[in-house]
C-alpha cells in the first residue's frame, strides 16, 4: 500500500494540490480495481504472481526540458507499480534518486535492483531495473547482464544497444529468472540495417535464454520493450521462433494503442505456467486527461510553447496538443505498463504427487512414527515399525479445496480476423520469401571461407 503522508506536508503540497492529487489517486485506485484487462487483479498472498513491465520514459533527468516530473506524478507511478509483485523498468536514468523516491512512497518491503548505465550513442546512459515486493518475491542472489560472444556480434562487431539484465527470483513454489530488455529500434523500413539489427538482437537473446532454460531446467521470462510493431512482424517471429510463449491475449502498449512494443514471453518447465489474466493498464484514462489541461496550463514549460506577450498561448488548440501528446509523456510515459498474472501455488499438485491410488483399493494399517534415535544415518533408510493393527482399511480420496485463482495451463494464443488478414497479406506480398532470402544470406556470410590453393 502506497504511503500518502507526503500529501499532508504543506512544504510539498498546498491544500489545493493535496485535494487535486488525492482526487486523482482515488480515481486511479478505482481504475486499477476494475476487472481485467481494464484494471489489474488484486494481489494475493501466495496464490498468484503479477509480473509487470514498463518503459517509464527518460526517468528522470529532464534532458529534454519537458519536466522534471511533478511530485504528484511520482505518487501516480508508485500507485501503479504497487499493483504488481515485481515489475521490470526500462529507461531509468543515471540518477537513481527519483526511483528511490518512488520506492519510498511505495512503503516498507519494496526494493529494487538496477544495472549500471549503458554507454554509447544507442545506450543513452540508461539503466534497467526490477522493482519488487520483498515480502512476497525473494531475490535468489543471481543477477547479471547478458553480452554477445564474439561469434554472435552484430554487424560492425557491435554488442546489444542496451545490455539485457537478468535476475533470479522466487515466489512461493515458483522459481523464475526475469530478463528485461530494451531492444534497438533503428529505422522503420524492414529492409534497413537498423531494422535487421533489431531482429538480430531479439533472435539471439531468445535463442540464448531458451538454451539456458533447457540446460538449467529453469523458468525463464523475457520481458521489456522489444520495439515490436505488431503480432505478425518479423521481430515477433524472432521471439517466438525459440519456443517462447506469449499470454493468450496481446495488447498494444504505446500510449496511442497502435503498437505492440512491450512483451512478456515465457519459456518454462512443463506444467509450471498457468495464465490467469493479462492486460495493459491505460493510466491516461484517469490522470493527465485532456480536460485537465486548464489545471496544468500555468505549469507547462514555456520553451516548448508559442506564447504571446501576456503569457497565454497564441494557438490554444496547438498548446492543448502539446500537453496531451508530449508533455504528459514526460510526467508518466509514452508507454503503458504491460502485466500478466500467473498461478504460483503448486501445493495441491505437490501433495497429490505423494498419493498412491493402490491404497484406495487395498488399504493399509496405521504405523508408528519412527523416532529420531532410530535413524542411524541420513543415508540409511530407517526400518519402519510393525503396524499397530493388522486389519487394513481402504483410504478415501482426499478433499481438495477449490483454488483461490483459476487459470489456463499453457493455452494456445488466439488469432483475430484482423491478424489473419495481415498474415495473408504479408505472405501474398512475398514477405516469407524475403525473410528466407535474408536468413540464407546471413548464414552464408557467417560460414568461414575455405582457403584456395594457389597453382604452382
Amino acid at each position: 500500500m502506497v504511503w500518502y503522508t507526503d500529501l499532508r506536508n504543506e512544504r510539498l503540497f498546498t491544500l489545493a494540490e493535496r485535494d487535486w492529487t488525492s482526487r486523482r489517486l482515488l480515481d486511479l485506485r478505482a481504475h486499477l480495481a476494475s476487472p481485467p484487462p481494464k484494471g489489474v487483479p488484486r494481489r494475493t498472498k501466495d496464490a498468484s504472481l503479477i509480473i509487470g513491465t514498463w518503459n517509464i520514459r527518460d526517468f528522470d533527468n529532464n534532458k529534454f526540458r519537458h519536466g522534471p516530473r511533478r511530485r504528484e506524478s511520482l505518487h501516480y507511478i508508485a500507485e501503479i507499480l504497487s499493483s504488481f509483485d515485481v515489475c521490470a523498468l526500462q529507461e531509468v536514468n543515471e540518477d537513481l534518486q527519483p526511483l528511490k523516491d518512488v520506492i519510498r512512497l511505495m512503503g516498507p518491503g519494496w526494493d529494487f535492483i538496477a544495472t549500471d548505465v549503458t554507454t554509447g550513442s544507442s545506450g543513452n546512459r540508461e539503466r534497467m531495473a526490477f522493482v519488487y515486493d520483498s515480502r512476497k518475491v525473494r531475490f535468489r542472489n543471481i543477477a547479471g547482464e547478458i553480452v554477445l560472444p564474439k561469434h554472435a556480434l552484430l554487424p560492425g562487431e557491435q554488442q546489444f544497444a542496451r545490455t539485457p539484465f537478468l535476475v533470479s527470483f522466487q515466489c512461493g513454489w515458483f522459481k523464475f529468472s526475469l530478463c528485461t530488455v530494451h531492444i534497438y529500434f533503428g529505422e522503420e523500413s524492414k529492409g534497413s540495417e537498423g531494422y535487421q539489427r533489431r531482429v538480430q538482437e531479439i533472435e539471439y537473446l531468445a535463442k540464448e535464454m531458451a538454451g539456458r532454460a533447457e540446460r538449467e531446467k529453469e523458468n525463464y521470462i523475457l520481458l521489456g520493450d522489444f520495439n515490436i510493431k505488431n503480432p505478425i512482424d518479423e521481430t515477433m517471429q524472432a521471439l517466438k521462433s525459440a519456443g517462447f510463449q506469449l499470454p493468450p491475449e496481446q495488447y498494444p502498449s504505446n500510449l496511442l494503442r497502435t503498437n505492440y512494443y512491450d512483451q512478456i514471453a515465457f519459456r518454462t518447465k512443463q506444467d509450471e505456467l498457468t495464465f490467469l489474466s493479462s492486460g495493459a493498464f491505460d493510466w491516461s484514462a484517469t490522470v493527465f486527461r485532456p480536460e485537465h489541461y486548464d489545471h496544468y496550463a500555468p505549469t507547462l514549460p514555456a520553451r516548448h510553447r508559442d506564447l504571446g506577450p501576456d503569457g497565454t498561448p497564441k494557438d490554444k488548440a496547438k498548446d492543448k496538443e502539446y500537453y496531451a501528446k508530449r508533455w504528459l509523456t514526460w510526467q508518466m510515459s509514452d508507454h503503458l505498463p504491460l502485466w500478466v498474472e500467473l498461478a504460483v501455488d503448486f501445493s495441491d499438485a505437490h501433495l497429490l504427487g505423494n498419493l498412491d491410488p493402490a491404497f484406495e483399493t487395498a488399504g493399509a494399517p496405521a504405523q508408528l512414527e519412527t523416532g529420531a534415535e532410530d535413524i542411524i544415518a541420513a543415508d540409511i533408510p530407517p526400518t519402519l515399525p510393525e503396524p499397530v493393527r493388522t486389519r487394513t482399511q481402504r483410504r478415501k480420496p482426499p478433499k481438495i479445496a477449490p483454488p483461490e485463482k483459476k487459470g489456463t495451463l499453457a493455452p494456445a494464443p488466439k488469432m483475430t480476423a484482423g491478424e489473419a488478414w495481415r498474415i495473408f497479406k504479408w505472405v501474398a506480398g512475398g514477405g516469407m520469401d524475403r525473410m528466407r532470402k535474408t536468413r540464407e544470406a546471413g548464414k552464408s556470410a557467417d560460414k568461414p571461407k575455405k582457403a584456395t590453393k594457389k597453382k604452382a
